[in-house]
């Protein structure tokens, strides 16, 4: 019995020594191990940004990577697919999730049923971080975190200074673009051009850093985003630029009677956002759009900074380093 009694002692003391606290973005104090090697996210950017961070830590995917996604991402590529909370009804399948026995799971805090979904992650026994991500400013959080849960500070800081770059760079052109007409844009989603997202979703962030100016007047409605528009409303604002999500839309929309009229179409200033390894913009809203930022600034004002090509070699090398071209 005294032996029992000891060893009973001794677990509960091995636990306390190998757990420690951590005050999550939404002031919840949570026990999480010394160690953790296996992380699981509720929601693809968040798992986008954990793979760039390390891939290794990535114990479950929310959807499976394409096949010119696979390259960058190491062996992330090979983790099973868990699923997610990520909108239009997704949830992960609890079972997979549970037996992949992660050492934390992550959880984006502002998402629609979030409440839901913390009692029914946290019911696992596993403990559960709600992680703030509804801004591309929310990056730099999420490194830091990821470099306080693994101890790796230096790759967190590495990450970190080329966001906050990034971030600040239209700021530092601010004066010039002043200088300058504004560049009115439609952001076209969908097959048929016919969805847009409103000032203040999280889908068009990329373009509040890059000096453009959204043609379209209209109030977010979900989260979701992908907003349905009229082609009157397109028409009536009449923008300068059309950058489009899908290819087969930009190459269509040359022949359609409607969307010739506008001025976009007429000077050829009709452009598909850059989808590798994941899209600039948005679906999802990763760290990718770190890279659309610069695409954007260099879009709408290509004097200002130079094109891409270079820049986007060194963002795969800092982001993707297990990436061989």
């Amino acid at each position: 019995m005294r032996a029992l009694s000891l060893l009973i002692i001794l677990l509960i003391f091995t636990n306390i020594i190998e757990a420690r606290t951590l005050t999550d973005d939404y002031g919840r104090v949570v026990n999480v191990p010394d160690t953790v090697t296996k992380i699981y996210s509720s929601s693809p950017s968040l798992t986008i940004a954990l793979t760039a961070f390390d891939p290794s830590l990535v114990a479950g995917l929310n959807f499976p990577f394409k096949p010119d996604q696979k390259p960058y991402v190491g062996v992330a590529a090979s983790r099973p697919v868990v699923g997610g909370y990520f909108g239009q009804g997704n949830t992960p399948n609890i079972e997979v999730l549970a037996s992949l026995k992660p050492d934390v799971i992550l959880m984006w805090g502002s998402a629609t049923g979030a409440e839901n979904q913390l009692k029914q992650l946290t019911a696992l026994g596993i403990p559960v971080l709600m992680v703030r991500d509804d801004s591309i400013n929310d990056l730099a959080g999420e490194f830091t975190l990821f470099g306080k849960l693994t101890g790796n500070t230096k790759r967190s800081h590495e990450l970190i200074a080329y966001t906050k770059e990034t971030l600040g760079l239209i700021q530092s052109l601010q004066n010039k673009v002043n200088a300058r007409k504004d560049v009115r844009f439609y952001f076209a989603e969908g097959l048929d051009g016919m969805s847009s997202e409103c000032e203040g979703s999280r889908h068009i962030e990329p373009f509040t850093y890059s000096g453009g100016k959204n043609a379209i007047n209209c109030k977010v409605s979900s989260t979701y985003g992908m907003e349905k528009m009229s082609m009157e409303q397109i028409i009536l604002a009449d923008p300068d630029m059309i950058i489009a999500m899908e290819p087969s839309f930009v190459e269509s929309i040359a022949t359609n009677p409607k969307w010739k009229m506008l001025r976009a179409v007429k000077t050829g200033h009709v452009l598909t956002v850059p989808n590798s390894p994941f899209n600039y913009i948005s679906r999802p809203p990763s760290l990718a759009r770190l890279m659309g930022i610069r695409w954007l600034i260099h879009t709408f004002y290509p004097d200002l900074i130079a094109p891409i090509d270079q820049e986007k070699k060194r963002f795969e090398k800092l982001f993707f380093p297990y990436y061989k071209p």
